[in-house]
């Protein structure tokens, strides 16, 4: 779940599966992964965008789980979720959004986690401020939605997202939530 946390960064769910597809068939255990050099990790990945970014961060992911007992991330789940959180984000090249996914499809934890459509649903509806950067998005949306919605919620505003409330040309008229819609009412800064 880290590795394709961080394999979906900055790109979509298809070119983030081709690419840890790719990866797994280059590389059969996470040993053998461990072990590549950075380019070779990067030529697997070039599917999913910024291969050389991420193939250094799964480089400090293996190196930082090397020291443990197998390539598992079990150790953590005697942790809380803060804890969790904070230790993940202390490797190079993992942020809140990649910690939080762990959390939330890994470990199952009740934790919000705000991607790009995310953010800006919850913008254009007001459920947070219009200025809300992604990482005060996840404390105020953690805080907001309660635990046994937050799986559902996280899911239900990407698919909103996607299909509607898109970037560029949000198909306003057609809507779910509309009435309650900053943008639509012409109030969104």
């Amino acid at each position: 779940m880290l590795i394709r946390g961080v394999l979906s960064q900055n790109t979509s769910d298809v070119n983030s599966g081709r690419a840890y597809d790719s990866l797994r068939e280059k590389f059969a255990t996470w040993e053998d992964l461990a072990g590549a050099a950075p380019k070779d990790i990067a030529g697997a990945i070039r599917s999913g965008g910024l291969a050389d970014q991420k193939a250094a961060t799964i480089k400090c992911i293996l190196d930082w789980l090397s020291s443990r007992d197998g390539y598992s991330l079990d150790f953590l789940r005697q942790l809380d979720s803060e804890e969790v959180e904070a230790r993940l984000t202390a490797i190079k090249g993992v942020g809140v959004k990649t910690a939080r996914l762990v959390l939330l499809f890994g470990f199952g934890r009740p934790v919000f986690v705000v991607d790009t459509h995310v953010l800006r649903v919850s913008k254009r509806l007001g459920l947070i401020p219009a200025r809300c950067t992604r990482e005060k998005a996840h404390v105020l949306l953690d805080d907001l939605v309660p635990d046994e919605r937050k799986y559902s919620g996280h899911l239900n505003m990407i698919e909103h997202g996607r299909r509607t409330c898109l970037a560029r040309s949000p198909d306003c008229p057609g809507c779910p939530v509309r009435r309650w819609c900053l943008y639509v009412r012409g109030t969104f800064e």
